[in-house]
């Protein structure tokens, strides 16, 4: 079991070093090419990057760069669309050069080999332009004036990032459980980004509708690459991370309602299972993003008050006899399980990093090692 383990780490340590060099080649290589400076920023004529990442959806992908075609673009802006392909086995690259090639669109296609959004989100910065990066999903659409009411946001001169109006488009109506408002409010498994006015914001912006200036993410760096969907995973999350960030630097954010994105609300969507695995995804996210203060009690290294609080939302899903109350506090039990899943699973690491380098001190020193160093703690 020990051994599975060590190998298993080992392997992800040469992944994250390997992705490491191709970055750092790819940058030298950039900067030899560019006297010394990135391309970008005050040299580029590009006002505007419109990035939009996407893993086998090329039917919705093909939507989302239509409706992008007919956007109503202010005159005289020069702007570009990055689609970042991360891995896809589909249709995706032939979509995106068939656009490129009817010159609708003035459009790039990038191909980032690490899976997951965060990676590929993080080369659609490296690769673009513009002096403000907007963010958009492959399965929504757009109302025309969407693109030129988000910039207009940024005439003012304090504005750090905007977060446009999302409307869910249902299939149907929403199950008898689902809430969207009140204190029985769900997290977005079903997004949605919504204010009565506009104006700046303390809830960060999500990435199907949001657009920062470039230099944020000089100051406060580029996506979490530990979060974010990957593949099939529920570990979600990357915009709003860094939305906090931008937001806890004191930066403002401000909400646009004419900058309209439609999101399709698939019937997947619509299940109690998926919201399940959702907010499961979410809790693990929650602890991995944000780490848990010195001196935080803990039981088997799980957070005590996480024993707590799944022990009150277990009661009161079991007592309540409202189908919104009880979806309320179902769900949020699978968020504190997959907050202590998550707890346990980096306390184990953990433990056994300090096992891995307290044998390896010890050979230095001409000791053999014990099997039990790998679990002491």
């Amino acid at each position: 079991m020990a051994a599975r383990l060590i190998i298993a780490g080992m392997g992800k340590l040469v992944a994250r070093l390997a992705r490491a060099r191709r970055r750092s080649v790819w940058w030298i290589s950039r900067l030899r090419h560019s006297g010394g400076r990135a391309q970008y920023g005050e040299g580029s004529r590009v006002n505007a990057s419109i990035i939009l990442c996407t893993y086998n959806r090329a039917s919705t992908l093909s939507r989302a760069l239509e409706s992008l075609a007919d956007l109503d673009v202010p005159a005289g802006l020069d702007w570009e669309v990055l689609v970042v392909d991360n891995n896809s086995t589909d249709d995706t690259r032939a979509i995106v050069e068939r656009v490129a090639a009817e010159a609708r669109l003035p459009c790039r296609y990038l191909f980032e080999p690490s899976q997951g959004k965060s990676f590929a989100l993080n080369t659609g910065i490296a690769q673009a332009l513009g002096q403000v990066l907007v963010f958009t999903d492959d399965d929504v659409t757009f109302d025309r004036g969407w693109l030129r009411a988000l910039l207009a946001a940024f005439d003012v001169p304090d504005c750090a990032g905007v977060g446009g109006q999302i409307v869910p488009v249902w299939p149907a109506p929403p199950p008898r459980w689902f809430s969207d408002s009140g204190p029985y409010r769900l997290l977005p498994a079903v997004v949605g980004y919504q204010f009565d006015t506009s104006g700046p914001v303390i809830r960060p912006p999500y990435g199907a509708n949001m657009a920062y200036r470039r230099v944020m993410f000089d100051r406060y760096g580029r996506f979490n690459t530990d979060i974010g969907p990957r593949g099939r995973g529920f570990i979600r999350g990357e915009d709003t991370e860094f939305g906090l960030r931008v937001l806890g630097g004191g930066e403002q954010v401000i909400y646009v309602p004419d900058a309209i994105a439609y999101h399709p609300v698939e019937p997947k969507r619509m299940t109690r299972r998926y919201f399940e695995r959702y907010y499961f995804g979410e809790g693990r996210k929650n602890v991995r993003a944000f780490p848990l203060p010195p001196g935080t009690v803990r039981w088997l290294g799980i957070p005590r008050y996480f024993y707590r609080d799944l022990v009150k939302h277990l009661f009161q899903w079991g007592t309540s006899l409202n189908p919104r109350v009880r979806a309320f506090h179902r769900l949020s039990s699978w968020q504190v399980l997959g907050g202590m899943l998550e707890a346990w699973t980096l306390r184990r690491q953990i433990t056994l990093f300090v096992a891995l380098t307290r044998q390896g001190q010890k050979r230095r020193m001409g000791i053999e090692p014990r099997f039990d160093d790998y679990w002491q703690r």
